[in-house]
């Protein structure tokens, strides 16, 4: 049994330094959120630049450094900020609401943290060194020999052009990246990077964009590389020549509660925005809107500090795909912080229930819309029915995905004649007549008729990429294609069916295979027909 010093005194339980120091590391601090608690600490000193160098020094070791162009401090500040539970900062706005931020962020990836600060021409620096506190069993903080720092100090004056500025530094990290060979570490170093950055462009997005003009400009540059600032409300994709790409519906709520514990209406704003559907966006677009579940749903500013992405609170809506579209901005100030019940890593808010129904009843309405948007698309008035451009959106969803899903390599050997040769891991075959299309950019391609009738053929296109031709003269296009021209995931779901088809009739090399798959297609060109007599008319 271990053994437990008991005393008598009831005047004195000051814990114990060596357990709390270890236990205050397991604050559940993401390395994303600790980043985005010390560049907030440079913001609210009034720092105008932050750059984060992280590195493998050559012994294998990482280190961090985090230089802003602050106010800087002075020795009794300094001293301030290194104390857990540090005085209540003047600006109510920073997110340093318990003054814990510093310490915890950093020890939970750190056993020595470092802070050196430049103010009215004096550098001072203090040190949290978790070993030295366990071996002690006491909170002593050190005074680094600056002379170890000098490199860090220099590079303080470049960021701060010979100013006031602070450094943070972390030194002997284990818990960043696992204790694996160099070049694992440098592979794993490499996704904590760019995790970084995309949490710091989102939580810091209306800082980094220098046209906002709610939020001071700020710059923060990652190993050298400044950061742009991220929108997840897609207003950046509507323009002058499509102005409503993205729809935007303000709501203002009025006050909800009464008495000392209401809500403020004028310290939050909640705005709705519905983004196109996957197949109106290229593929830039999607990968900057960040498209996908896990992106749907609430962004919580807290003046104007990203605090929540994505998801949907106290499970508002579930997770799902038809809600990819919908987008919730809220904003709040720091007079909302106790309605809101902020946590100590400024992670987590909390609905009271007479908001969690009101916002609720007012997304309804954006609920649906989006629902519908997402299963029916937005109905393109220019696009006339049965034309190529109906099929544009499935076509462009289809090229992106080719290239993993083309199993053979075709080459045209007479473009007069539509030779071609196609070649697999089995071997090869020519082919004689093939239909050659212009351009690069087609996938599906609407004809008016087929020689033999059927629904579809394959064809190439200048590149020998697979193509599918569409018989717009067979019933089956009448009626089915032609009744869900509003509708562009089934539009989109059948196209890719029957270039599947296409594709893999193409890519086959054995002769006996490619006429089965030959077959195959006239008997579903006939069966369709058949059954296409069942459907209504066109209207």
């Amino acid at each position: 049994m271990t053994d437990v010093m008991i005393t008598d005194d009831e005047t004195n339980f000051d814990p114990s330094p060596s357990r709390l120091a270890e236990s205050l590391r397991d604050t559940g601090y993401s390395h994303e959120a600790a980043f985005a608690d010390i560049v907030d600490n440079s913001i609210a000193a009034n720092g105008t630049r932050v750059d984060i160098d992280i590195f493998l020094m050559p012994d294998n070791n990482l280190r961090v450094a985090i230089y802003d162009n602050g106010d800087g401090m002075d020795l009794r500040t300094l001293l301030n900020a290194m104390r857990y539970g540090s005085p209540k900062r003047e600006s109510p706005k920073s997110l340093g609401k318990f003054g814990m931020g510093l310490k915890t962020a950093s020890t939970a990836f750190c056993r020595k943290l470092t802070v050196i600060s430049r103010y009215d021409g004096e550098v001072n620096g203090k040190t949290w060194d978790i070993d030295v506190i366990i071996d002690n069993d006491r909170w002593e903080l050190i005074t680094p020999d600056l002379d170890d720092y000098i490199e860090d100090i220099e590079r303080l004056d470049e960021v701060n052009n010979g100013g006031a500025g602070t450094v943070v530094i972390w030194e002997n990290i284990d818990r960043l990246i696992s204790q694996s060979g160099s070049s694992y570490r440098r592979k794993a170093l490499g996704k904590v990077v760019t995790e970084m950055e995309e949490h710091l462009s989102a939580v810091f997005g209306k800082f980094l964009d220098h046209s906002n003009s709610d939020a001071e400009n700020i710059e923060i540059s990652v190993n050298g590389k400044l950061l742009v600032g991220w929108d997840p409300t897609g207003k950046w994709l509507n323009s002058n020549e499509e102005p409503d790409r993205v729809t935007m519906v303000p709501k203002n709520l009025k006050k909800i509660e009464e008495g000392n514990g209401g809500l403020n209406a004028e310290g939050f704003t909640l705005n709705g925005y519905i983004i196109p559907n996957r197949s109106e966006m290229t593929d830039e677009e999607l990968k900057r809107i960040r498209y996908g579940n896990d992106n749907q749903g609430f962004y919580i500013y807290r003046e104007n500090r990203l605090i929540v992405c994505g998801g949907w609170p106290h499970r508002l809506y579930n997770k799902e795909s038809h809600l990819n579209l919908l987008r919730v901005e809220l904003n709040f100030d720091h007079n909302l912080d106790d309605y809101f019940q902020i946590d100590i890593r400024k992670t987590r808010i909390i609905f009271p229930l007479a908001l969690r129904k009101e916002i609720k009843k007012q997304l309804t309405p954006l609920r649906n819309e989006a629902n519908r948007r997402y299963r029916s698309g937005r109905i393109k008035k220019d696009v006339e029915p049965g034309t190529n451009q109906a099929h544009e959106d499935s076509g462009r969803a289809i090229k992106k995905h080719a290239d993993e899903n083309t199993h053979a390599t075709v080459t045209i050997t007479d473009s007069d004649t539509g030779k071609v040769s196609v070649e697999n891991k089995f071997g090869s075959i020519d082919i004689n007549h093939t239909q050659l299309l212009e351009g690069t950019e087609v996938a599906i391609q609407v004809v008016d008729s087929l020689d033999d009738g059927t629904l579809w053929t394959y064809a190439i296109d200048e590149e020998g990429a697979t193509c599918v031709l569409l018989n717009s003269s067979h019933v089956f296009y009448q009626k089915f294609y032609l009744q869900n021209q509003d509708n562009p995931v089934l539009i989109q779901s059948m196209d890719s069916l029957f270039w599947a088809l296409a594709n893999a009739e193409l890519g086959t090399i054995s002769v006996k295979a490619k006429r089965n798959i030959e077959e195959l297609r006239f008997l579903v060109s006939k069966d369709l027909r058949n059954l296409s007599e069942e459907l209504p008319d066109v209207d």
